[in-house]
Protein backbone atom coordinates (compact mmCIF):
# COMPACT_ATOMS: atom_id res chain seq x y z
CA UNK A 1 0.00 0.00 0.00
CA UNK A 2 3.02 2.02 1.24
CA UNK A 3 4.35 1.90 -2.53
CA UNK A 4 1.22 2.41 -4.55
CA UNK A 5 0.47 5.71 -2.27
CA UNK A 6 4.42 6.79 -3.41
CA UNK A 7 3.68 5.57 -6.76
CA UNK A 8 0.72 7.77 -7.17
CA UNK A 9 2.40 10.66 -5.55
CA UNK A 10 0.49 10.86 -2.31
CA UNK A 11 2.76 11.93 0.54
CA UNK A 12 1.01 12.00 3.36
CA UNK A 13 -2.41 9.90 4.50
CA UNK A 14 -4.34 8.70 7.08
CA UNK A 15 -4.96 4.65 7.28
CA UNK A 16 -7.90 2.54 8.30
CA UNK A 17 -8.27 -1.26 9.15
CA UNK A 18 -10.89 -3.20 10.40
CA UNK A 19 -9.91 -7.01 11.84
CA UNK A 20 -6.75 -8.23 10.03
CA UNK A 21 -6.77 -4.08 8.07
CA UNK A 22 -6.06 -3.23 12.00
CA UNK A 23 -2.90 -5.00 11.67
CA UNK A 24 -1.70 -3.94 8.30
CA UNK A 25 -3.02 -0.37 9.27
CA UNK A 26 -1.01 -0.70 12.62
CA UNK A 27 1.93 -1.66 11.04
CA UNK A 28 2.06 0.46 8.05
CA UNK A 29 2.42 3.38 10.75
CA UNK A 30 4.81 1.63 12.38
CA UNK A 31 7.22 1.20 9.40
CA UNK A 32 6.64 4.63 7.77
CA UNK A 33 5.73 7.37 10.64
CA UNK A 34 6.60 10.04 8.13
CA UNK A 35 3.85 9.33 5.99
CA UNK A 36 1.09 7.86 8.07
CA UNK A 37 -0.58 10.84 9.95
CA UNK A 38 -3.38 9.24 11.39
CA UNK A 39 -4.67 5.46 11.86
CA UNK A 40 -8.12 4.04 13.07
CA UNK A 41 -8.31 0.46 14.39
CA UNK A 42 -11.29 -0.91 14.39
CA UNK A 43 -12.45 -4.11 15.38
CA UNK A 44 -9.03 -5.86 15.62
CA UNK A 45 -6.70 -7.77 18.18
CA UNK A 46 -3.80 -6.07 17.80
CA UNK A 47 -3.47 -6.25 21.79
CA UNK A 48 -4.41 -9.72 22.13
CA UNK A 49 -2.35 -11.42 24.49
CA UNK A 50 -2.74 -15.39 24.59
CA UNK A 51 -4.71 -15.20 27.67
CA UNK A 52 -7.19 -13.64 26.05
CA UNK A 53 -8.27 -16.27 24.05
CA UNK A 54 -7.78 -18.55 27.12
CA UNK A 55 -10.41 -16.47 28.57
CA UNK A 56 -12.61 -17.17 25.99
CA UNK A 57 -12.58 -20.45 25.63
CA UNK A 58 -13.42 -20.52 28.94
CA UNK A 59 -16.36 -18.38 29.33
CA UNK A 60 -17.87 -20.74 26.39
CA UNK A 61 -17.40 -23.61 27.63
CA UNK A 62 -15.44 -25.02 24.01
CA UNK A 63 -12.19 -27.02 23.87
CA UNK A 64 -10.81 -25.41 20.77
CA UNK A 65 -10.96 -21.28 19.26
CA UNK A 66 -12.40 -22.54 15.80
CA UNK A 67 -15.93 -23.94 17.81
CA UNK A 68 -16.06 -20.58 18.99
CA UNK A 69 -15.35 -18.09 16.21
CA UNK A 70 -15.71 -20.68 13.08
CA UNK A 71 -19.64 -21.80 14.38
CA UNK A 72 -20.94 -24.87 12.93
CA UNK A 73 -24.41 -25.27 14.02
CA UNK A 74 -26.51 -22.59 15.90
CA UNK A 75 -25.43 -23.59 19.54
CA UNK A 76 -21.96 -22.85 18.81
CA UNK A 77 -23.14 -19.71 16.77
CA UNK A 78 -25.74 -18.46 19.44
CA UNK A 79 -22.83 -18.98 21.46
CA UNK A 80 -20.63 -16.50 19.83
CA UNK A 81 -23.09 -13.84 19.25
CA UNK A 82 -23.54 -14.02 23.05
CA UNK A 83 -20.13 -13.63 24.00
CA UNK A 84 -19.85 -10.89 21.41
CA UNK A 85 -22.34 -8.60 22.21
CA UNK A 86 -23.54 -7.11 24.94
CA UNK A 87 -27.40 -7.40 23.57
CA UNK A 88 -28.50 -10.87 25.88
CA UNK A 89 -31.54 -10.80 23.46
CA UNK A 90 -29.43 -13.77 21.12
CA UNK A 91 -30.55 -16.35 23.27
CA UNK A 92 -34.42 -15.35 22.09
CA UNK A 93 -33.89 -15.90 18.36
CA UNK A 94 -34.37 -19.81 17.28
CA UNK A 95 -32.20 -22.42 15.74
CA UNK A 96 -33.31 -22.07 12.24
CA UNK A 97 -32.45 -18.74 12.07
CA UNK A 98 -28.79 -19.70 12.91
CA UNK A 99 -28.84 -22.26 10.60
CA UNK A 100 -29.49 -19.86 7.72
CA UNK A 101 -26.63 -17.07 8.57
CA UNK A 102 -24.32 -20.70 8.70
CA UNK A 103 -25.74 -21.72 5.54
CA UNK A 104 -26.07 -18.14 3.69
CA UNK A 105 -22.13 -17.57 4.86
CA UNK A 106 -20.61 -20.75 3.59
Amino acid sequence: MAKLMAKIGIGKYNVAGTSYGGFVAYHMAKMWPEKVEKVVIASSGINMRKCDGESLLQRSNCECIEKVMLPSTATEFRTLMALASSWRLVRMFPDALWNDVINVSS
